[in-house]
């Protein structure tokens, strides 16, 4: 069995199908891309591997209950806490160390670049930085296996280079990813192996054939 393996997995709310019959296997330090159309149900299969939401048909099974981080297209910020608080709020729900969360916040919030606006309220900062802030919030526990959903959004290029460059970086440490988004030619460059969710169910795909998920 992989890191992550789904079996027949598939959810339904009521009457309507979202998603059906995934069969698929995660190993460990890949990057998995994932794409599709607005509406195939990319968020709703990556709610489904944070625990967010449970199959309602199928399985999601877990090699060893490795520790999983998330950032959501929508950030899980703290509006009225600033950056370093956020952080320091995040890692007591995960649990981690006081001696760990004096390592890893600083450490964190340099390599996010985000040094400037620690001290800044979260509702004072442009959604590109926020994103970066809810990033930092999902290292916090150290995850064995990181999934973003969304990761670019609301990034200039430059940042979207930066944020790129860190993720590889997270890779070469031994992490598991898996991105959701649209921008396929991050996508491109950045996955080991790429998903495509389109009519309900996933396939995979080749990098050549990524634009075909949105036709």
């Amino acid at each position: 069995m992989g890191l992550v393996s789904l079996k027949g997995a598939g959810k339904s709310f009521g009457r309507k199908k979202i998603l059906g019959d995934i069969n698929l296997e995660i190993n460990k330090d890949e990057i998995v891309g994932i794409v599709g159309p607005s509406g195939s149900g990319k968020s709703v299969l990556v709610k489904m591997l944070i625990g967010f939401f449970h199959p309602t048909e199928g399985s999601i099974d877990f090699e060893m209950s490795p520790t999983i981080g998330f950032s959501m297209q929508d950030n899980s910020l703290y509006e009225h806490l600033n950056v370093r608080q956020n952080a320091k709020y995040f890692s007591k729900i995960y649990d981690v160390s006081k001696k760990d969360r004096k390592e890893r916040i600083p450490k964190l919030i340099e390599s996010l670049d985000l040094k400037e606006f620690e001290k800044v309220l979260v509702k004072n900062l442009s959604g590109g930085t926020k994103k970066r802030v809810d990033l930092l919030c999902s290292l916090i526990n150290n995850p064995d296996i990181l999934i973003l959903d969304e990761p670019f959004l609301g990034l200039d290029p430059s940042l979207v280079k930066a944020l790129s460059k860190y993720i590889l970086e997270l890779h070469k440490l031994g992490k598991t990813i898996i991105i959701s988004s649209h921008r396929t030619n991050e996508l491109s460059y950045l996955a080991t192996r790429m998903l495509m969710v389109k009519n309900k169910t996933l396939k995979e795909i080749t990098k050549s054939e990524i634009n075909n998920a949105y036709i």
